[in-house]
């Protein structure tokens, strides 16, 4: 039992919350929630109070392993379930959310237990969990008709796989999924047996789990799209369909086995089984002769084996939180629709039904789903809020991610986004696990229900609305949630509206203080008089350690409406909490009177309790038509009243803007996105790119300048490097102490982008400290920036590849998944990209030397440019085509490299690659001849209906062993850059087309250049792709994809059929979104290459290039920035 007492709380009693006293506890942590684990050997299972699967883990000396992918949970449960489906009824729960009978867990065993009513009458049934030698463990699943009449039952198996480390897993369960590849063998005996491997390495180690029957498997899944789908984030109810028997490799690794029907006569009894087996090692590709280890393992057990003795199960206490059925928004209809929104612009529809648009709101927008869209697509929609005016990191940022289907609040933090959470990550996309986050249940009368997927959600720049249309009593009503961000200060604010009978409200934050859930305690202290609950990290946490003051503070707008506040106690019918710690979780929850409007906000400081008390008292009172007034002014003055009218694609261009700032913003200021929540940190390529080039677009000078001297103060002294990513201060120790091979090269990029806009070459002289490499500490010492550079320069030119100007790849280039496989290739391999990336900034960074009269410094910068371009026509160019690497000879005497990624590749089947001969173009390291039979070679082998492609084909997957590259002969998964179609490599290809226009001279080549630049910007314009790629599969419209991805099941069948991607016959999905460089790129191009309003050396253009169609505004600055009015 967690110890509920806080200094100087007093009252320490739960019902303490509801009288004049404060109540102080802490919250639980994994020690203290009740669990049990039973155990054979090194297998073990954790198991909660309420008879949800926590864990089933492997021990051993390299590490343990997590065989489940997420924790299951005391009050809301987890993925993993057994469901019984009898005749045509509704699946029924034997082990799930909806489990209410009898458990008990002892030695190597656990037990269920209790009666289920199908549509054919009542069956009893008992399932049972036996952990056996040799990491074996079996389902047994008995079954007894105690009706009537015969009854025709099949019982599913449903298993989440994550096999790896739990940290590992809780950085990102999508990730870990891309990586599980999944083989079907089937048995003459058994039928299908799943085969799953981890590919990525696990402490040297690629765990694997088989799963089968232990009778024959009528069908089976191997993702949870194939068994949950996006419709239960509305409902949250199995459909009941049989399991579609495909090897689907996707983000939420999940294995479904369906047995055989049995025919239950009236008090027959038969039984299903089903069995796993793990091995921590499994150093080849699944394939066939895995069977022989299955059936070796089977055959050692008797049918007594499986049974668990004399276990007594006993009654489970079950939460509210997971009984609670969905209260879902009905389908809203046309009239609804027209009053909420008469005018509204760029209407999406589906099937001929409205599933999306977007309304005016000043300047910008608010972008609208309706609900039964998100009950169709395979990515949920979602956004992130965040506080604040500022467009860097700060400590006094909050930021949130909202969710469509009843997520309020998820991954809330102040500062730091890993270290500093107050609600835990949602971390599976179709609701299946409601224990994260912020929640919202409600009582009208009927008992409790859990507010799921809304009839419409509506989203600015900084705030969300949830509009649920109801039926309470037989009659119409509506409940609407709003959560806001406030721009003038540190705050979330929530408040809930309910046009009907007044209804109880039950808000429930599943709270983590600290980076991962139960990783860590904290103090919670409640004034209930005050409406207020305030907690504060553990000292001894690494957030605590640094920030020994801070405090998160909630607070009711109307204290009197607030019923209780308190901890997972509260979401019990009795509000108690056990004697026996079931149901002990950290939450923090608050239960109100009946109420038509509810509000309440969050505050906090990470360095003044004091303060972040009296913010609380300010957000009570809060004046909602004024925030949103600042907001609309914040964004105005962020975009600098970008607009863009005219015909054709302008209006989409118009209306993706202001979204793609927001995006490039939180890229920059709170890095982390929708599906790539873990960050916190600096990326020092990403942070070079996109938030510079949108910055300096836009005009915010000073922001820029901050960033570069930010970078070069994490420059290592003596080495002249840096780490692929760091963390800021005071977390600056948590960083990468590798980096590929381009990294080095993209600050120098960032300083000639700033000098060449801005014309500030006094920032050469800047003084800038050096991070030590040894402690990650910095420097006393300072240089100026010109000396951090010519460190830069020094750094690599000592990268050269020996009797080259070719700098070495290292650990790698841009594209993640190509690193080198085999440590030797990374000193005798040269990337064709990275040259011209460099070949470019070297004369970029010279033209600024001679410009400032230091022409001897510049002939070097000259000479090696000159000299790589030679070497480069010579060694990477054969038969007219650029290649994608060089691999030269370990003897190094001066024998021709062999060529990858082209024409000539005989290892990789791979003939083009896009990514040299973009850069190759845009840096000017191409003839105009050559730079024109590149394009036409992008536009015949590379160019899809859904945009440029990295590669011709993927490269060869074979099981994810991997020979050459890392990733891409790894990942089981075809989406993100495996998929090939990275959002951000296309907008380099459309950084080539503005080149080309830029160096376009007469009217024709500019019209149709500037045609293809918008074209090309017009296939990943979110508002517009679904008109734009006829294939596109519906996604959400106001957010950044970071790729296409085609909707192939598997790497077999995206290598089988790839002609469908150029066909445009199969779907594109989109990837992973906001957390990229790519929205800033985007906004420069439009900005500065498309609408022509750029700077040279600080100087405005005398001429506006936007095509004769398009009209540009931007607005003019009240601090003096000088922007171009069109």
């Amino acid at each position: 039992m967690t110890d509920r007492t806080a200094a100087g709380a007093g009252d320490t009693s739960p019902a303490a919350s509801g009288n004049g006293s404060p109540m102080g506890w802490r919250l639980p942590a994994a020690a203290d929630i009740g669990l049990r684990r039973i155990a054979a050997g090194p297998l073990s299972a954790g198991l909660l109070p309420n008879g949800a699967l926590y864990d089933l883990v492997h021990a051993a000396p390299q590490g343990e392993v997590m065989i489940n992918q997420i924790a299951g949970s005391g009050v809301a449960w987890g993925i993993g379930r057994i469901v019984l489906r009898a005749g045509d009824g509704p699946p029924v729960d034997l082990l799930g959310p909806g489990f209410d009978g009898r458990f008990a867990a002892e030695g190597d065993s656990a037990v269920w237990e209790g009666e289920a009513r199908g549509r054919g009458g009542a069956l009893a049934w008992r399932v049972t969990l036996k952990l056996h030698a040799d990491a074996l463990w079996t389902w047994r699943v008995d079954l007894r008709n105690t009706a009537g009449g015969a009854q025709e039952v099949d019982v599913i198996l449903i298993q989440d796989l994550g096999l790896g480390d739990r940290g590992f897993l809780m950085n990102n369960e999508a990730y870990a999924s891309q990586y599980i590849d999944h083989t079907v063998i089937d048995d003459a005996e058994r039928g299908p047996v799943t085969l799953s491997r981890q590919a990525l390495d696990q402490g040297g180690r690629r765990p694997w789990v088989a799963h089968g029957g232990l009778e024959r498997i009528a069908g089976f899944a191997t993702d949870a799209a194939d068994i949950f789908g996006p419709a239960f984030r509305g409902a949250g109810v199995l459909a009941g369909h049989d399991l579609p028997s495909r090897r689907l490799q996707r983000e939420v690794a999940c294995i479904g086995l369906q047995s055989a029907r049995l025919d239950l006569a009236p008090g027959a009894a038969q039984g299903v089984g089903f069995f796993g087996l793990f091995q921590p090692d499994h150093p080849q590709a699944s394939g066939p002769d895995d069977l022989a280890i299955v059936n070796a393992a089977l055959a050692k057990l008797t049918p007594e084996a499986t049974g668990a003795g004399d276990l007594k199960p006993a009654p489970v206490r079950r939460s509210i939180l997971q009984a609670a059925p969905a209260l879902m928004g009905s389908r809203p209809d046309a009239s609804v629709i027209d009053t909420l929104y008469p005018q509204r612009l760029a209407e999406e529809a589906i099937d001929g039904d409205v599933a999306s648009f977007f309304v005016a709101e000043g300047a910008h927008n608010r972008h609208v789903a309706l609900r039964d869209k998100e009950l169709t697509m395979q990515r949920r929609h979602g956004a992130l809020i965040r506080s604040g005016a500022g467009v860097l990191p700060a400590d006094d940022i909050f930021c949130a991610t909202c969710w469509m289907h009843g997520v309020f609040g998820a991954q809330l933090t102040l500062g730091n986004t890993s270290f500093h959470k107050l609600f835990s990550v949602a971390r599976d996309p179709f609701n299946i696990t409601r224990g994260s986050g912020l929640r919202i249940l409600v009582d009208q009368g009927e008992g409790w229900r859990l507010l799921t997927t809304p009839s419409l959600f509506e989203n600015g720049l900084n705030d969300c609305r949830w509009i649920y249309e109801t039926e309470a009593g037989g009659k119409p009503g509506r409940i609407v949630v709003q959560a806001f961000a406030s721009v003038r200060e540190p705050a979330l604010r929530w408040r809930v509206k309910i046009d009907g009978p007044p209804a109880r409200l039950l808000i429930a934050g599943h709270c983590v203080m600290g980076e991962r859930e139960l990783g860590q305690s904290a103090a919670v202290v409640v004034d209930a008089p005050a409406g207020r609950a305030m907690l504060r990290p553990d000292p001894a946490s690494l957030w605590g350690q640094h920030y020994p003051e801070s405090v998160y503070v909630w607070q009711a707008e109307q204290p009197e409406l607030t019923r209780r506040i308190g901890g997972s106690e509260l979401l019990f019918a009795d509000g108690e909490a056990a004697k026996d710690g079931a149901g002990l979780e950290p939450w923090l929850v608050v239960g109100t009177e009946p109420v038509n409007s509810f509000a309440f906000a969050i505050t906090g400081s990470l360095s003044d309790a004091a303060a972040a008390l009296t913010l609380a008292d300010e957000a009570a009172g809060w004046d909602a038509m004024a925030e949103a007034q600042a907001a609309r002014a914040h964004w105005s003055r962020l975009t600098r009243g970008l607009g863009v009218a005219g015909g054709g694609r302008a209006e989409g261009l118009s209306l993706a803007l202001p979204w793609l700032v927001q995006n490039a913003i939180i890229h920059v200021s709170v890095p982390h996105g929708l599906e790539q929540y873990t960050g916190g940190a600096w990326g020092t390529r990403d942070v070079c790119q996109g938030p510079i080039e949108m910055l300096l677009a836009l005009g915010h000078d000073a922001a820029a300048r901050q960033i570069m001297l930010t970078v070069f103060a994490e420059q290592y002294a003596g080495r002249g490097d840096w780490s692929q990513w760091f963390m800021l201060p005071p977390y600056s120790f948590i960083r990468d102490r590798s980096s590929h091979g381009d990294v080095i090269i993209w600050p120098l990029k960032m300083v000639c982008d700033y000098i060449e806009a801005t014309g500030d070459v006094a920032c050469l002289d800047a003084q800038v400290p050096w991070r030590t490499y040894d402690d990650a500490t910095a420097s006393t010492r300072t240089d100026s920036l010109s000396a951090h550079i010519d460190a830069l320069l020094h750094t690599v030119r000592s990268q050269y590849l020996p009797g080259t100007h070719l700098i070495r790849l290292g650990e790698g280039d841009w594209n993640d998944s190509l690193q080198p496989a085999d440590a030797s290739l990374k000193e005798r391999m040269v990337s064709a990209w990275t040259v011209a990336l460099l070949f470019q900034q070297l004369n970029r960074y010279a033209a600024i030397l001679e410009r400032i009269g230091e022409a001897g410094r510049a002939a070097p910068l000259r000479a090696d440019a000159a000299a790589m371009q030679a070497e480069v026509n010579a060694l990477l160019i054969r038969d007219g085509v650029i290649a994608g690497y060089g691999l030269f000879p370990e003897e190094g005497d001066g024998a021709l490299p062999e060529l990858l990624l082209h024409p000539s590749d005989s290892r990789t089947g791979v003939r083009y690659s896009m990514l040299p001969m973009v850069r190759a173009i845009a840096g000017g390291l191409f003839t105009p001849e050559q730079a024109a039979r590149h394009l036409d070679i992008i536009r015949d082998h590379l160019a899809d209906p859904d945009g440029v492609r990295l590669m011709d084909r993927p490269l060869p997957y074979r099981g994810g062993v991997e020979t050459i590259f890392r990733r891409a002969e790894s990942a089981a998964c075809f989406g993100r850059e495996i998929g090939l179609m990275y959002t951000h490599s296309h907008l380099q290809y459309a950084q080539a087309l503005a080149a080309r226009l830029e160096q376009a001279r007469d009217d024709q080549s500019r019209a149709a250049l500037q045609e293809a630049l918008l074209a090309a910007l017009a296939l990943v314009n979110p508002v517009d792709v679904g008109a734009v790629v006829g294939n596109a599969s519906p996604r959400q419209r106001n957010a950044y994809f970071s790729s296409s991805d085609a909707a192939f099941d598997n790497r077999a069948e995206a290598d089988a059929e790839w002609g469908r991607v150029r066909a445009g016959t199969i779907a594109a999905d989109g990837g992973w979104r906001i957390y990229s460089s790519g929205p800033g790129l985007f906004t420069n191009l439009v900005v500065r290459d498309l609408l022509g309003l750029r700077r040279d050396f600080g100087a405005w253009r005398g001429r506006n290039a936007a095509p004769p169609a398009l009209v540009a505004t931007l607005e003019r600055d009240p601090e003096g920035w000088e922007p171009v009015l069109a």
